[in-house]
Order: C-alpha cells, then structure tokens, then sequence
C-alpha cells in the first residue's frame, strides 16, 4: 500500500491510449464496481476476491471515495456515472495478446475494464487506480494493454541469508503491483538450506521456512495471480545439505572434495536428491515448473580432474567414448524425467550445457526450458544454440538484473536508469569483445520471459528492508520493459 499511497514509482506504460474527446471521467462518493453478470462471474470465487484486493488499495488511497467501493453484480447497462464496470468475458480480444492478462479500458461516463483472465481484471483495475492517484481523472478513450514477455519473475535467493515469510508475501504483493507474474524460491545453497526438510531434517538450515508457512507464501501468490516456482539446485550447490553427508561430495583424483558439489556416480547420493525433489514436489503441489539448477558443478572445463565421472559415462550409461560431461547430462536428464512424469515443466541455468571446448554425446532434453543468466567463459554456448536445440528461453541477465548483496563476485547493484535506458527482452547477457546476444527485432516464441534476480552472496551487507528498498527502481524498471517490450507507447 504504501508505494500506492505515495506513489514512488510512475504510472505504468500501456501499449495503446487513444483519447476520444477531451472529457474526463472522475471517481466520485458514489461509485460502484459493477461485475458485469454473465457465465464467467456467476459464482466466481477468484474474481471476487481479485476484486476485493483491489478494492481495499482503493480504500487505502486519497481518492474521493475513501471506504470500500460498494459492489453490485448486473447487467453492464446497469451503470451509472463514475460507476467501474467489470466485463470478464471468454474472448481473449484484448489487443495483439490473447492472454488472461490482457486487458481494454473504455472511458466514458463510466469506466468499463474486460478482459479474458481474472489477472488481467487486476491489472485493468490497478491501472485506473494509478491514473487517478497520478492525475486525478481519466481522459474518455480506449487503453488496451497487454504483456509483451509471458512470464515476468523475481527470483530470491533464500538459501543464503533467511527472509522471513511476511517478506517474501511483501514482496508478492509488490510484485503484483508491478505486473510480474512469477517468484522463484531459491532455497538450496552451499551456505543454507532455508526450507523445513522431513524427509532429510539434517539438511535444513537454524532459520528456515516452515511447511505451513510455505503453503500461506502460496496461498498469497495465487490470490495475486503469480506462479510460485521452487529451485533445489544440483548436483552443484549442495554444500550445507551434504555437511552430513561428506560421503556423497565428488572428490578429485587426489581425495580433494569439489565444493558442494554431488558425486553424480554413486546412487545413494542420486537417491538423496530425489528424495528432497519428491518432498518439495508435494510442498509446492499446484506449481508447474520446477528449477533443477544444473550451474557451477564443477570448473566445467576440468571433468578430466574426476575420471569417475568419464568411467561412469563408460561403464555405466555404456557410452563408447564417454566423458564427464555426458554423466553430468544423465543425471540432469534424470533429474528431468522423474519431475516431467509428475507433471512439472523443468527449468536449469545454461552456463553448463552446449559448451564449444566440450563433446556432448547425450543430449540435454530439449523439454527443459533454461534460464540464461551469463556469458562470461567464451566456450559458453550462445542464446541461439538453444533455440536452435529446440529449448524455450527467460533472460535472466546478470549484467542487468543481479542484485548480488554486497556487490560480490564484482557485481554493481543494478540501477533502473541502466535498465530503462539500455536493456529490452531480447538483449541477453554477452561477453565482452564479443557480439551482441540480441533480438531486436520481434522476439522468438521460444523467448518466453525474464527475471530480476536477488542473490544473498554476503547476507549481511544488507537487511531485509535495505534489499527490499534497494530492488525497487529496478525491479520496477525491469517489470515495464517486460511488459511493453520495445513499445514507445507510455499512457
């Protein structure tokens, strides 16, 4: 409520406003919202409470009608004067975007919002709240408005340093606000393992997450429309969950153990993620994607410092020539497989995968869809590969979106001036000297979203209110371009 209140941010940009007359529609004392009646609002339990959401941030703001606005259900040509009509309709003609969050504003003596999802009525709502706070009144005319990326994300890194749940739900509802869609929970790391573990209780970090409070972060998320994705990164990044289980690190030739990193070749240690993806499976029942990880194993320019890995790839998975690499790939493949037989879309980073100094005789399968986060060794596989292995791909740029606390690994604090005026959904990370990774043009249906990224390097550089202050400007920055893409159109 407060960045509503006080208005931090700018009004968000739509695609398309086309005054019609220099009239202005204005909230009065005696506004209602009006849901229009028809088969998709009859008994609709998740429009009324969308509604009801909205509702409240109107009641919270300085506009005429200070308490809840009074709601009737009728007929559209039930409306009267400063009335908002709500039309949720099973067309999906909201523009050039055929989604449920697509939405169109007609402004006339009343305000009419309609759309096909109950995200879009949301987003529709919230768009006339901030043209108010913004101005006051609402020139008559036509907004349609739509997303350009489908998945719009924030993903935290809660393995690191804890945060508690009514953070994680503040910033849910900040994400909402924003028009972003996705929050990815990143909760394994070599430093913590911030969720309650029943099956594995020795791997859970002092400061964690309970189940129940999980399932409230979750129950948040959908009343505000934003899929939950959970990330339990392996085989690399297991360093806290395998603090009991220095049986199952990979170690090198010479005994030394690789930092959080799993023994891929023995089957107990493959058995023990399993079983921790299977209970986080349950957790998060009512979630699509999965992220599996799949970055920084190992140097993956140095497989040959773990010949089990190449005598695996050999005797077990019985391929001629066999490397490193293709055990590394099995056990991704895996991983893949036993979460797609239960119905999950799988998700992993890309630094690891189609690699030019490496020969890869198994194959990544091309249904798990990669998070691209980096350029930054040349022999990493460029953005096109995997288009071209038939991968859909998010931008997760870290030249742009990681907010690394502390600023480590030589990172700067992004800053929405640098995204405003130099990133779009189709620029992805680069190297150096190198060309750019750039769509400029229409963006490939297999670019499917982006995310801002919070990674918890150096926990206390900041506290939870400095994150949550230090994120705004750009993540608000980033959820516009993903929205409006390259469009010139800002309402």
């Amino acid at each position: 409520m407060d960045m509503l209140r006080n208005q931090e941010q700018p009004v968000p940009g739509v695609q398309e406003y086309k005054s019609t007359s220099g009239e202005q529609w204005r909230l009065s004392r005696q506004s209602r919202i009006v849901i229009a009646a028809n088969a998709r609002s009859a008994g609709n339990a998740v429009l009324r409470d969308t509604v009801g959401i909205v509702q409240e941030e109107f009641a919270g703001c300085k506009l005429p009608s200070a308490n809840l606005l009074p709601v009737l259900h009728a007929e559209a040509d039930a409306a009267l004067p400063g009335d908002l009509v709500i039309e949720l309709n099973g067309t999906g003609d909201t523009g050039e975007d055929d989604s449920s969050e697509g939405y169109v504003i007609q402004t006339g003596s009343y305000v009419q919002i309609i759309s096909s999802g109950e995200s879009g009525i949301m987003y529709g709502l919230r768009t006339v709240l901030q043209l108010l706070l913004a101005q006051g009144s609402i020139q008559y005319g036509t907004i349609t408005d739509y997303p350009v990326m489908p998945e719009r994300a924030l993903h935290i890194d809660i393995g690191r340093k804890f945060y508690s749940a009514e953070w994680i739900t503040d910033r849910i509802r900040e994400m909402s606000r924003l028009r972003l869609n996705t929050l990815q929970l990143h909760f394994s790391e070599n430093e913590g393992f911030r969720l309650m573990s029943t099956s594995h209780p020795e791997v859970t970090s002092g400061e964690h997450l309970t189940k129940e409070q999980v399932k409230e972060i979750l129950h948040t998320a959908a009343r505000y429309h934003i899929a939950v994705i959970p990330s339990l990164d392996s085989p690399g990044h297991l360093g806290y969950a395998l603090r009991s289980h220095p049986e199952w690190l990979l170690r090198d030739a010479e005994g030394n153990a690789a930092l959080g990193a799993l023994d891929i070749t023995n089957a107990a240690a493959r058995k023990f993620v399993l079983e921790l993806i299977d209970e986080y499976a349950e957790l998060f029942a009512g979630s699509t994607h999965f992220h599996i990880g799949g970055d920084e194993f190992i140097d993956f320019g140095q497989f040959g410092k773990y010949p089990q890995l190449a005598e695996y790839a050999e005797n077990v998975l019985n391929i001629s020539g066999g490397t490193g690499v293709d055990t590394y790939i099995d056990y991704l493949n895996g991983i893949a497989e036993h979460l797609e037989a239960k119905g999950w879309t799988v998700r992993a980073w890309n630094d690891g995968l189609y690699r030019g100094d490496l020969i890869q005789r198994v194959q990544p399968k091309s249904s798990i869809q990669i998070t691209y986060w980096t350029k930054w060794h040349e022999q990493m596989a460029p953005v096109e590969t995997f288009i071209a292995k038939g991968h859909q791909v998010l931008n997760f740029n870290d030249a742009y979106f990681y907010y690394v606390l502390g600023e480590n690994a030589g990172y700067k604090y992004p800053t929405a001036e640098k995204i405003s005026s130099a990133w779009h959904p189709g620029l992805f990370p680069q190297r150096s000297g190198e060309v750019k990774q750039e769509y400029a043009g229409g963006y490939p249906p297999e670019l499917i979203g982006c995310s801002f990224s919070i990674w918890s390097d150096k926990p206390d550089a900041q506290s939870q209110a400095e994150v949550a202050d230090g994120i705004r400007g750009p993540l608000w920055a980033m959820a516009e371009k993903a929205w409006l893409g390259n469009s010139s159109h800002t309402g």
